[in-house]
């Protein structure tokens, strides 16, 4: 059996390193705080502070017992902050995030938010 090389060796050791050091997708840094999954409608407000508006986002899938299943998500709030940042998505279900997704960068001025995607 071959032995294996060095290099092969440091390029597992750095691919392991980097999955632990990579942020999930599904989540919001706010004022130091994490938003994710299960945090409150409250917990959001205070962290991230008022949404740029709030709108009615029809079925989003929530994960129960490992399967995900539709269900009509109570609100969607979206975050413009500013140009230089993502505009971020965070939908509700019985007031507690189920999902969130970035949408493209934020924008100065007025601007309605039915121009930003739905997803």
């Amino acid at each position: 059996m071959k032995k294996p090389t060095l290099i092969t060796c440091l390029t597992l050791l750095l691919a392991i390193s980097l999955i632990g050091v990579a942020a999930p997708a599904t989540a919001l840094r706010c004022a130091g705080k994490i938003i994710d999954a299960g945090t409150t409608k409250e917990e959001v407000r205070k962290f991230c502070g008022e949404p740029t508006c709030i709108r009615r986002p029809g079925t989003v899938f929530v994960q129960k017992a490992g399967i995900y299943v539709p269900m009509a998500a109570d609100t969607e709030w979206v975050y413009n902050f500013g140009p230089g940042q993502f505009v971020q998505l965070i939908r509700f279900y019985q007031g507690e995030v189920v999902y969130l997704q970035t949408a493209g960068y934020g924008w100065t001025g007025e601007r309605d938010c039915a121009d930003v995607p739905k997803e």
